[in-house]
């Protein structure tokens, strides 16, 4: 699907991440360094954030959104709707954006949406809260992404104890001059390549039916992620998404002043560049203290970005966003946030 949302720009973003630190030194006695070390280079993560045990997504959005509001000057009085997209939400019902919008003090007639969704989240995110906008339902629109990763993994398996992190993000959409281009593709197919099987109704079926999946300590698995199935589909669908995205408003990719990537991996993005042509330096990876914290990736590359001296967010007037994920699903959107203000990461020197 291909579509430009007129009348609705990205006013500002922020990002929090929680302050324990998983330092992967520390698993050397576990693993053995030799493992320790290849896991470290293949994914280019060095450490992850966790939530404290007493947190959750809904609780590190609140903070997000609370630093968003406070950084900004943004009279909260003047959001309209709340989209919270997440994998880990406190409960299957109520939905949390709702007791989101009571925390943060946000007015009864604020329209509510939780989204489920993974890495891609965050194009998905803006795509529900431009619609919005666009349609002329709203004026402003608060959308928060929020993941606890690390209660979705299994710590027996390396590859994820060593990835999957935590944080969240707070973006602010608002009616004004400006459009967002989207890309977005699915494909239910291979739903079965990333899976998380913590909460849902399919796995109590599968433990009756004697199918649900085991983990290397034995016990039931708290989630499917085929590695390698995931590598081919960033590089291919990955690709041609951001390809479509700047054929469908006229750019060349050498125009691109920025490209804020999903951070699966340090390699797969390296990989993912390389397909396309970009320099390193226009699409990073930010992710070595953070680790892969899913649909808060490209709020944290924004927001870290913009921070370093050596980026220059006015300038970025032509930006390709990009994300992929479980589902499978994928999008990219094409915008300018050259006037778009950037808060965070919050608790960065932790």
């Amino acid at each position: 699907m291909l579509c430009t949302l007129r009348n609705v720009r990205i006013d500002s973003v922020s990002s929090y991440l929680p302050t324990n630190v998983r330092n992967f030194d520390a698993l050397r006695s576990v693993y053995g360094s030799k493992v320790v070390d290849l896991t470290i280079r293949n994914s280019g993560i060095k450490s992850l954030r966790v939530a404290d045990a007493n947190q959750t997504s809904l609780d590190m959005c609140f903070e997000a959104a609370e630093a968003l509001f406070s950084k900004s000057g943004f009279p909260r009085t003047e959001i309209d709707a709340v989209v919270m997209v997440s994998q880990t939400f406190d409960f299957l019902g109520p939905a949390s954006s709702i007791i989101l919008q009571d925390r943060l003090g946000l007015s009864r007639e604020t329209v509510c949406f939780d989204i489920i969704y993974g890495c891609s989240g965050y194009v998905y995110g803006l795509y529900q809260a431009a619609l919005l906008i666009s349609s002329g339902g709203c004026r402003n629109v608060l959308l928060v992404n929020g993941e606890t990763n690390t209660r979705l993994m299994d710590d027996a398996i390396k590859d994820q104890y060593m990835v999957f992190g935590d944080a969240a993000s707070a973006t602010l959409l608002c009616r004004g001059e400006g459009s967002l281009s989207f890309h977005i593709g699915s494909d239910g197919r291979r739903h079965g390549c990333v899976v998380n099987l913590v909460n849902g109704f399919r796995a109590p079926v599968w433990i009756n039916q004697g199918t649900m999946p085991v983990g290397p300590d034995g016990d039931y698995a708290k989630a499917i992620n085929d590695g390698m199935a995931v590598f081919d589909f960033i590089l291919h669908e990955g690709a041609d998404s951001i390809r479509a995205i700047c054929e469908y408003v006229g750019w060349n990719l050498s125009e691109v002043d920025f490209f804020p990537l999903h951070q699966a991996t340090k390699v797969t993005l390296g990989f993912l560049a390389r397909r396309l042509g970009i320099p390193l330096e226009k699409a990073p990876f930010v992710s070595e203290f953070f680790g892969n914290t899913s649909s808060v990736t490209i709020p944290l590359v924004m927001t870290t970005c913009a921070g370093r001296n050596e980026y220059h967010s006015a300038s970025w007037s032509k930006v390709v966003i990009a994300a992929f994920g479980l589902g499978l699903s994928w999008g990219s959107v094409a915008c300018d946030l050259s006037r778009t203000r950037f808060y965070g990461p919050a608790n960065l020197e932790v």
